[in-house]
């Protein structure tokens, strides 16, 4: 039954989450564009550029907005689905919800599965945009090579940028990708289930539950900020007092940041879901 409920979230959402990603896909076109500017090819032969114009104008104008629209595109994914969550679960539209024949931790699965994806299709999808763009800049200073090209000579000093990496931070890079690669896939769904558990305790409240529900969103990051920056920073200061000044430093430290953050994270993503459990369980209390 969770498989059906995940078909019927995905069926209802892909429309919005698709026009996002394509908005994506348009903003890097324009990113990867401001690049061919005269300007940025005077810069890439060393030559003086002394008429600055408009579409050069255009070009940094582009990149500013380049910028903003990535993160609007970060938080638009994020709020729509919070939004559907609240619409969906708590106002008139709940009662169809509620009513359905199944349980309510398999309507908050099914949920939470089809957010976290969609996040995660758009972190994936930022993520390729930032590298376009880079190799984009890349390839302007660069002369003469393809991203073919680039790509190659990465792969063919891999060698040598692994053991840079493991002399400047104390460890493989194969394993911090892997950690960083397991981190990623989680988050998502982390960040998301926290999102509806706020949302949910909004509706313990008489009034104002949207609200309330914003400033128990905000609440819960400042509070696992500073959970988290206090272990963070106790960590650092043992390390230091064991004089550990070598690569082993910022490795151990960029490890134990990570498993600190991923700790928190699931913990937090527990305890929220559970709120949003008994809410929808035993306080229910629709708009």
């Amino acid at each position: 039954m969770l498989g059906k409920l995940w078909k019927h979230e995905w069926k209802s959402t892909w429309k919005v989450g698709g026009m996002l990603l394509l908005g994506l896909v348009l903003v890097s076109f324009f990113g990867w564009l401001s690049f061919q500017a005269p300007l940025w090819q005077a810069a890439a032969n060393n030559t003086n550029y002394s008429s600055f114009g408009v579409w050069d104008l255009l070009s940094f104008g582009t990149l500013f907005m380049y910028v903003i629209m990535l993160i609007g595109l970060h938080y638009g994914i994020i709020i729509y689905m919070g939004v559907r969550f609240y619409k969906t679960m708590y106002t008139d539209e709940g009662y169809l919800t509620h009513t359905l024949p199944v349980s309510k931790h398999q309507i908050l699965m099914s949920k939470i599965l089809n957010s976290g994806v969609w996040m995660l299709l758009m972190e994936v999808g930022i993520f390729l945009s930032v590298m376009v763009l880079m190799l984009s800049m890349i390839g302007v200073f660069v002369e003469g090579h393809s991203w073919a090209d680039l790509w190659n000579n990465v792969m063919e000093n891999i060698d040598y940028v692994d053991e840079l990496f493991m002399m400047v931070f104390g460890m493989r890079m194969s394993s911090y990708f892997w950690m960083l690669l397991v981190f990623s896939l989680v988050m998502p769904f982390c960040s998301i289930t926290v999102l509806f558990g706020a949302i949910s305790m909004g509706q313990l409240f008489a009034k104002h539950r949207v609200l309330m529900a914003i400033v128990s969103y905000v609440g819960i990051m400042i509070v696992a900020n500073i959970i988290s920056s206090t272990i963070q920073s106790i960590v650092s200061i043992n390390q230091m007092s064991r004089q550990i000044t070598d690569s082993s430093l910022v490795g151990g430290y960029m490890n134990v940041t990570m498993c600190i953050t991923g700790i928190i994270s699931l913990v937090e993503a527990a305890a929220l879901y559970w709120i949003s459990y008994y809410v929808t369980s035993k306080k229910l209390n629709m708009e």
